[in-house]
């Protein structure tokens, strides 16, 4: 009964003329019971309630968006520092952080320096994050996925969270960090120009120039006898 009084074990005649006769339905909410179970209610005005509920907590949950923090291994322990306090900031919004650290050139030679530094943002971000992707490499580039804590999520919306959260944007921007700036990526070309210009920082040594003349007269030697045998011109 919509009144929650329960009317026991009726004939389903019975029970369908009892909700005919309160202008109600009657809805089977138990059908693998024995016996069903059922109530009489307005299914309208029940599927308006509910959808009135639904909206009111789609309204209420914030979307997770994601944040990205860009490092080198040449990142300087300063420059860092300012990364780990963007990522925080980032999380404590109730956002998730995507850290990517790029090698360039000859740089893929550490990748100790570059997992070290991983572990810094995640043992710096401990108390807000988990690790929701392990650091990994892809192609030139290593990832790092951390996502906020229930509590960090929870935390987010409140006026205090806020407001410290400003102050210290604030603060970083006046020091010369401007973290919408570095959130941008790099991008892919770049890597490209730094490759050629790491190769051409160092001049090659007279053996090196030498075995280059050397190949250089050989082909031009294997050119010659190749024409003579075709008898091209």
């Amino acid at each position: 009964m919509a009144d929650g009084e329960n009317k026991g074990v009726l004939d389903t005649r019975d029970a369908l003329d009892l909700a005919r006769n309160l202008h109600m339905d009657l809805i089977e909410v138990a059908p693998t019971a024995n016996p069903p179970v059922c109530r009489i209610m307005d299914y309208g005005k029940f599927m308006y309630e509910k959808e009135k509920k639904d909206r009111a907590a789609k309204k209420s949950q914030k979307s997770v968006d994601i944040k990205g923090v860009q490092l080198r291994p040449k990142t300087t322990e300063h420059h860092l520092g300012f990364k780990i306090r963007a990522a925080r900031r980032f999380l404590e919004s109730g956002n998730k952080v995507k850290v990517t650290l790029r090698f360039k050139g000859r740089e893929m030679a550490h990748l100790h320096v570059a997992r070290g530094m991983l572990e810094k943002v995640v043992d710096a971000t401990n108390d807000l994050a988990y690790v929701e992707t392990m650091p990994n490499i892809e192609g030139r580039t290593m990832l790092l996925i951390l996502a906020p804590t229930q509590t960090t999520l929870a935390n987010a919306h409140l006026r205090v969270t806020q407001q410290r959260i400003t102050e210290e944007r604030e603060a970083d921007k006046a020091a010369g960090y401007d973290e919408e700036v570095e959130e941008a990526e790099v991008p892919e070309e770049d890597e490209e120009d730094d490759d050629a210009s790491t190769v051409l920082q160092r001049a090659p040594t007279p053996e090196e120039k030498a075995r280059e003349r050397k190949q250089i007269s050989r082909g031009k030697l294997a050119q010659k006898r190749a024409d003579e045998q075709f008898g091209l011109p």
